[in-house]
């Protein structure tokens, strides 16, 4: 149930149809997934029927209907990931701003919790990007790590600090994405959280410590450099009052991205500077508002010993969480083989298949190596660590003792019986 005062403020933002959005929001979510571009082209191996192309999205794609995605294996491979559709226009936004990036960007996703943006970025950047991912939350953490290991870019860190942290370090990324904490009235659908916890309080505080967070990414940005600001909200105080702030104070320059009109995502509410609305009434998908902007300037050449410098100052913020390019190869040498793999080195894009034998099991043999049991591998299978496949994505390994194999699939990750 949505609370009156809250449509009410609906009514209150000129040019915004608040009657249909306000019905748009007491009716159905879609399902939809992103493909893993590195891992995935064609997205009939994942056994969906009837998709439909995200039209923003090249990777995306609408299910009719929601499936357990918990009991389908490809999906713990890293295959795709589960997104809201308005979400999934940050692969395109990061894919049209690649020319102002450079050859190897430095990225930083400041909120990046569960991964979903982060991982859109991911796929559109080229293999020489490095990128760190924060949040400031030590739980939401690791459900980002989980993620990110699965999908599988190599080059990737996973932090739990405060924005200021990276603003006190000074400008170092090319790229920033900030899709901030906001009041969540675009996600009210999905999430009866998000419409019993509104306030204009809670529009107040959010708004508040949005400024703070652009303010820190303004600090981190580069010269030149492309800044990615975006709400699940409809508000304008979070939205388009954060962008004004953002150019008029922070001195930030809005970019006008000239998305094709067929894909029916609406323009900025109010203000002179671009942004891009998604409003369920609209398109199909939540309430989402992204702005694209760019600190002035020219790139200068950076001294790569300030990146590493950066980078060690930032270990003791994992808070526990190992970064996802310790699982990197090397060179695909005998030399690389490990004592003890761990299995998220499997699912990352860098894994040197062959190194390692191999077992394909069926999906009744991988449900249960992914809830954690033993397995007793077909005879014939090589004593010592093996790599589990399923349709020959890898998912895991165990050490095959003869009789049964240990599984060394994370403990934390099993999925549970359903």
């Amino acid at each position: 149930m949505l609370k009156p005062e809250f449509i009410e403020s609906l009514r209150g933002i000129d040019g915004l149809d608040a009657e249909a959005l306000a019905r748009a929001l007491g009716g159905q979510s879609e399902t939809s997934i992103r493909l893993n571009r590195r891992k995935l082209s064609d997205p009939a191996v994942l056994g969906y029927e009837r998709l439909q192309p995200v039209p923003w999205c090249r990777s995306g794609f609408y299910l009719p209907e929601r499936p357990v995605f918990t009991l389908n294996p490809l999906f713990h491979a890293g295959l795709f990931y589960v997104q809201e559709a308005s979400s999934m226009i940050h692969e395109t936004i990061v894919e049209r701003m690649l020319p102002m990036l450079g050859v190897s960007p430095k990225v930083l996703d400041l909120c990046a919790a569960p991964g979903g943006k982060t991982t859109a970025a991911i796929n559109a950047l080229p293999d020489t990007a490095m990128v760190i991912a924060n949040e400031i939350m030590p739980k939401r953490a690791r459900i980002l790590r989980e993620n990110l290991m699965k999908w599988g870019y190599p080059d990737t860190m996973v932090t739990s600090a405060d924005t200021g942290v990276f603003a006190s370090a000074g400008p170092m990324f090319d790229l920033v994405m900030a899709d901030a904490p906001c009041s969540g009235e675009g996600m009210m659908r999905k999430d009866e959280t998000a419409a019993s916890q509104w306030s204009e309080g809670l529009v107040a505080g959010c708004e508040a410590l949005q400024r703070k967070i652009l303010a820190d990414a303004a600090e981190a940005l580069v010269p030149g450099g492309v800044l990615i600001y975006s709400t699940c909200t409809f508000n304008t105080r979070e939205n388009e009052g954060n962008l004004r702030y953002a150019v008029e104070q922070l001195g930030l320059e809005p970019v006008d991205l000239q998305l094709p009109p067929e894909w029916g995502i609406s323009p900025q509410l109010t203000g002179p500077y671009p942004a891009l609305r998604f409003m369920p009434h609209i398109t199909r998908g939540e309430g989402l508002f992204a702005a694209v902007m760019r600190k002035p300037g020219e790139a200068v050449a950076r001294n790569p010993r300030d990146f590493v410098r950066l980078k060690a100052s930032l270990r003791p913020l994992m808070d526990g969480i190992p970064q996802t390019e310790v699982l990197r190869s090397k060179g695909g040498g005998k030399k690389d083989v490990i004592e003890l793999p761990r299995s998220e080195w499997a699912l990352s894009c860098a894994f040197p298949r062959g190194q390692y034998p191999e077992a394909e099991v069926d999906e009744t043999m991988a449900l249960g190596y992914l809830r954690h049991e033993s397995l007793t591998l077909p005879e014939g299978t090589p004593r010592g660590f093996v790599v589990i496949t399923y349709r020959g994505y890898p998912l895991g390994f165990v050490k095959n003792l003869g009789t049964r194999a240990n599984n060394l699939y994370p403990a934390e990750w099993k999925i549970r019986n359903l």
